[in-house]
């Protein structure tokens, strides 16, 4: 990574400086402060959702309206509006048991959550106000103050986060910086309190190294290839359909989008079949129709063309459904639905996150056999499992990994505003939520009241052979 510019680094410093300035004029804001900030970043977004929705639509030549409305301002609005009615509930110690016999003579102990103080936010571009706005929940909920860098990627877009952050809030509560690859790298090696990044793997190995050289703790939300089991006797016309809504909702470019189907050998052609129809009525133009978005960035199309390429190569079975010939899938725009059926595992569309409209259907013989794939794949984000019995769930619960689950539905338990979410392994590490999230924004300060015996005057020199003595008949006990 190369070294930012004198003047950029200077000025990110600065911003910092301020933000930690007023965080030490303040350290620990009360609950009306927080919900006071906590309400301006809902009202600003319910305020301006007609040009969020204008704005992203332009930055991606073609997003449907519902798209914007629910990804990149239901989805924050409702993230924020869940930490307003809980931050007082959140803020209050939490009670530990004291060891015996401390309870026993009036020994207390707890957590205590400290605000970290200035936490950083590295936004996407797939969603890039919800995931500029929806971690504030957390961040401003446990009392610190943010500073957000959106993604280059969306110009316009970026531009209307850092307008609309001024619009609600003071420059030393909330800060925000636009700007390109060299301020992306420049705000990743800022000492913050805290870094949270939301993006791709390979990006992300060089945040944690920026992140590194000032220890700063990073929470990482990588996304990954999130399957969807089908389990054998599910209905296949709904499993479809749940699959195909999750994997063309913003042309698959979501974080949590299910990567591939993965379905029992003997459904598999039935399953194809209902896919290729939950397609048409869904999308019955395809990329071309009304509400399907497009894949608006060059290296993104020729991306999923390499990927398609490549399986197609290594024996896939791939039907272009609108027709485009492969080799001229890297310059069409929009990006049309691609099928491919049973890819081998050597292809790079099984180890690449996909995050686009390619619909891999891979067949697997058992559910036992299927968790032992998985196991070879990286960690994704999210999983998702249609059908089976109770004691299905319960095996791919504890034979599986995954940031999250969602049984019976597609991208369902990210919604679930108690439900912790993050990644794990390459997928991310860390959770930035609702109360989960509280608690990673904040120092668990754990504290211990003395009971009104003291005991521990008993532990301190001078020793003698009684006290060695004593510790070994305790050890007995």
């Amino acid at each position: 990574m190369n070294s930012p510019a004198p003047d950029v680094r200077a000025d990110l410093l600065a911003r910092l400086a301020r933000l930690r300035a007023a965080h030490e004029n303040d350290p620990y804001p009360t609950a009306a402060v927080r919900i006071d900030r906590l309400r301006r970043a809902v009202d600003v977004l319910i305020k301006n959702e007609k040009r969020i929705s204008d704005t992203i639509n332009a930055d991606f030549a073609g997003r449907p309206e519902p798209i914007n409305l629910l990804v990149d301002v239901m989805a924050p609005v409702r993230t924020l509006k869940y930490s307003l009615k809980h931050v007082e509930r959140w803020m209050r110690p939490e009670k530990r048991k004291p060891e015996f016999p401390m309870g026993l003579i009036g020994g207390r102990a707890g957590v205590f959550h400290q605000p970290l103080g200035v936490v950083g936010k590295v936004s996407p571009w797939n969603a890039p106000v919800a995931l500029a706005f929806s971690p504030l929940g957390s961040i401003l909920a446990a009392g610190n103050r943010a500073f957000l860098k959106p993604s280059e990627l969306v110009p316009q877009t970026a531009d209307l986060i850092a307008a609309m952050v001024r619009e609600a809030f003071n420059e030393d509560e909330v800060d925000v910086v636009t700007g390109g690859i060299e301020v992306s790298q420049a705000f990743t090696a800022v000492p913050f309190d805290h870094l949270v990044f939301t993006g791709g793997a390979g990006t992300a190995r060089h945040v944690l190294r920026a992140a590194a050289e000032n220890l700063v703790p990073v929470t990482l939300e990588l996304g990954g290839k999130s399957p969807c089991i089908v389990v054998k006797g599910a209905d296949l016309k709904y499993a479809a359909a749940k699959f195909i809504n999750g994997k063309t909702t913003n042309a698959g470019q979501v974080c949590m989008a299910p990567d591939f189907a993965y379905v029992q050998a003997s459904d598999t052609d039935a399953f194809v079949g209902e896919v290729k129809a939950a397609l048409q009525r869904m999308h019955p133009q395809y990329a071309q129709g009304p509400d399907f978005t497009h894949v608006h960035l060059d290296r993104q199309r020729s991306r999923l063309a390499h990927l398609v390429a490549d399986a197609a190569q290594r024996g896939a079975q791939v039907e272009v459904l609108d027709g485009t010939p492969i080799d001229q899938l890297a310059t069409r725009d929009p990006f049309p639905p691609v099928l491919v059926i049973n890819p081998p595992l050597d292809a790079a569309l099984m180890h690449e996150e996909i995050f686009g409209p390619i619909i891999p259907v891979v067949s697997y013989d058992t559910l036992q056999g299927a968790a032992k794939v998985l196991a070879k794949l990286s960690r994704p984000l999210a999983m998702y499992f249609i059908g089976g019995s109770e004691a299905d769930r319960d095996f791919i619960l504890k034979n599986t990994y995954a940031g999250g689950i969602s049984f019976n539905d597609v991208m369902l338990h990210p919604f679930m505003q108690d439900v912790p979410f993050g990644g794990v392994g390459e997928s991310g590490m860390g959770r930035y939520l609702a109360y989960d999230g509280f608690k990673t924004m904040s120092n668990g300060k754990g504290y211990a009241v003395r009971p009104w015996f003291d005991v521990t005057k008993y532990i301190a020199p001078p020793y003698g052979a009684g006290l060695a003595n004593a510790m070994r008949k305790a050890l007995k006990l």
